[in-house]
């Protein structure tokens, strides 16, 4: 345990993502699960008999908008077969769970039609297409609703449990179903279903918005010794995370709780206390603006260990107020392995996730 912990700090965080770059396409693995069919026209989404989770720009007429992984379309219909027109920048991979079955789809560049489901049993089923992939994989667009060969059907009723969560590569699913710290990132091993947040959200029982940027800092981001690339303050307001133009109403969605976990970037190169501090004061401001009665709880980064570990968690506290807390959920230290690039896996990802689920749930009285 001690050699990978010397490990961790010798090389300080090349595990942290790779924050404002395009992101590459896996060269293996991309299947889609449903094949496209030829180009298609744009034939208007409505949302009509469908919920969206998570934000959603709907300013083009007939267009569904989005970037930021969780983002997802949820239905119900009565038949057996099911299909969606999308318009996507880049590859981008979906999650799609029929009634509790979950498989990919991968969504290519351009406008398709993609079928979901096939031949199901005749009756009632509930589809939610979920995008696994963060905001470096481009815009993808919802362009028509829902097609069925039976009947749409009401959605199902919104849970009355919200929370929002704000992040880096950790709370993006960066590397996740990789096995080995020496895989690098692809979009085929990142997945924003399997972390800590989406998972403690989902035995909860709650929706869950994710503002998650691989490399994002509070103060700098990976790689940078002075800031350069936009914060997670500057791209937290965005309802499209690399438009700046694309501002996010928050009267459409009120969280029961904040969860902030960022910081490991601004640690990449060691400590930076006084600036990180300042900056962290200024995003809890920001999101005590938009919804000022609400619990925010600072998540200590998993990432960071030993003495960059104690440190945020020293500057995390000083901060800590009224309805903001520290959550410290625990270290990635390499005893259940490792997914690509140092980050935490699947099983470190459950772990982190049912300490926060039960410390959630005794907060917010679940």
């Amino acid at each position: 345990m001690k050699k990978i912990l010397l490990l961790i700090i010798a090389v300080p965080l090349l595990i942290l993502g790779c924050a404002n770059r395009t992101t590459p396409v896996a060269t293996s693995a991309l299947k889609n699960s449903a094949s496209p069919s030829a180009d298609v026209a744009i034939n208007s989404f409505t949302g009509t008999n469908a919920r969206l989770i998570g934000r959603f720009d709907l300013t083009t007429r007939g267009q569904a908008k989005f970037t930021w992984p969780g983002s997802a379309l949820e239905f119900r219909f009565q038949g057996v077969n099911a299909s969606i027109n999308i318009a996507s920048q880049m590859q981008v991979r979906f999650e799609v769970n029929i009634d509790g079955t979950t498989h990919d789809l991968w969504v290519n560049a351009g406008n398709h039609n993609y079928p979901l489901a096939s031949n199901l049993a005749k009756g009632t089923h509930t589809i939610r297409l979920t995008r696994v992939n963060e905001s470096t994989a481009g815009i993808t667009a919802f362009i028509s609703d829902p097609q069925v060969d039976g009947t749409l059907l009401p959605p199902t009723v919104a849970s009355n449990r919200h929370l929002l969560v704000i992040g880096d590569s950790i709370t993006a699913g960066y590397g996740v179903e990789g096995t080995t710290p020496s895989c690098h990132y692809t979009l085929d091993t990142s997945n924003q279903q399997l972390t800590y947040a989406a998972l403690a959200a989902n035995a909860l029982g709650a929706d869950l918005h994710a503002i998650a940027w691989s490399g994002i800092g509070a103060w700098r981001s990976y790689g940078e010794k002075t800031p350069v690339n936009p914060t997670i303050g500057v791209r937290y307001p965005r309802t499209l995370a690399d438009d700046p133009s694309s501002l996010w109403d928050k009267s459409q969605y009120t969280p029961d709780a904040i969860m902030i976990n960022i910081g490991t970037n601004d640690y990449w190169q060691g400590s930076v206390t006084d600036d990180y501090r300042a900056a962290m004061a200024n995003l809890i401001a920001k999101v005590q603006s938009d919804y000022p009665s609400k619990p925010i709880y600072l998540i200590v980064s998993p990432m960071l260990t030993a003495e960059r570990h104690a440190a945020q968690k020293q500057v995390l506290n000083s901060l800590a107020k009224d309805k903001v807390k520290v959550f410290d959920l625990g270290e990635s230290t390499g005893a259940e392995g490792f997914g690509c690039d140092y980050h935490p896996n699947r099983v470190t990802h459950a772990r982190l996730g049912k300490v926060l689920e039960q410390s959630l749930k005794a907060e917010l009285s679940w």
